[in-house]
């Protein structure tokens, strides 16, 4: 019994151990969600400004058209897979490649497909599919140059012709009880209709032309796409992390709470036995 309650106690220190990791885990996933947050509130501001702009200038220029809303024959299809790098983060990752893994099955067209986190570049080789770049998660200040390659290989496999159409897999960030993985079309764009018919009610003097201004602003509107993506997917991994780190946090308190139950009845059954064994020496000394 007393080696019993001493393993108790080990397993004790051992959960105990492991909840402050899981606590600790917890406040730094709440950190990092924050700033993400924040990073995407911004993009999401501009992104909603932007299309507006955008809007009012295509009626200027009915007739604008623009490579990157080419519609092909699709014979080659190119994906962004955007995961995490690390676990711990729940069935985030485990739910994302599902959609990636559905998605993978219903095109038959050549595939080719860029990775952001690593964990989705284990899972592509595992797939037996192309898997031309990848690259790790990004820390927020150093977030720039990893977009930016993201969005020229998307450019340059649709504008290359290499890639018919462009897709990301991502987990879609909507709220933080609502995130869930999608397989969303990228190139060509689309969501900007041109329409003849529509009048220009912009109050804007255009220099030096309204298809020349579209023609810069346009691949700003790819990069916003890509831009809300993946932030949104760092924002839903972290939620994840967190979540799934509190719950960890919240089994390792009642296996402690289980496991204190256990250490105070062998204690107990230790002393009774010491007792018993104390009264029964003392009434054979006294026969």
């Amino acid at each position: 019994m007393i080696q019993s309650l001493r393993q108790i106690k080990r397993r004790i220190k051992s959960v105990e151990n492991t909840r402050k990791i899981t606590k600790a885990m917890e406040m730094v996933s709440a950190a990092k969600l924050r700033r993400y947050q924040a990073l995407l509130g911004q993009a999401r501001a501009y992104a909603v400004e932007l299309e507006r702009i955008l809007k009012n200038l295509i009626t200027s220029a009915p007739s604008f058209q623009h490579p990157l809303f080419e519609k092909r024959e699709v014979k080659r299809v190119a994906g962004i897979l955007i995961s995490s790098d690390s676990g711990l983060c729940g069935s985030y990752n485990y739910n994302l490649f599902k959609v990636a893994a559905q998605f993978i099955q219903n095109h038959s067209e050549t595939q080719s497909y860029f990775s952001l986190g690593r964990r989705g570049a284990r899972f592509l080789k595992r797939s037996d599919v192309t898997v031309t770049d990848t690259e790790g998660i990004p820390k927020p200040q150093d977030m720039a140059p990893v977009m930016e390659k993201i969005i020229n290989h998307a450019k340059q496999a649709f504008l290359g012709q290499t890639a018919d159409e462009v897709y990301l897999i991502y987990t879609r960030f909507e709220s933080m009880t609502s995130f869930a993985p999608v397989a969303e079309k990228l190139l060509p764009l689309e969501g900007i209709q041109i329409d003849p018919a529509i009048q220009n009610t912009a109050d804007y003097i255009l220099e030096p032309s309204p298809a020349r201004i579209l023609e810069e602003i346009i691949p700003h509107l790819l990069a916003l796409k890509v831009e809300q993506a993946v932030k949104g997917a760092l924002v839903s991994e972290q939620v994840s992390r967190m979540m799934a780190m509190r719950q960890a946090t919240d089994n390792a308190k009642q296996m402690i709470d289980s496991l204190t139950l256990e250490r105070n009845k062998a204690r107990q059954a230790t002393i009774t036995k010491e007792l018993i064994e104390i009264v029964s020496g003392f009434q054979a000394q006294q026969k």
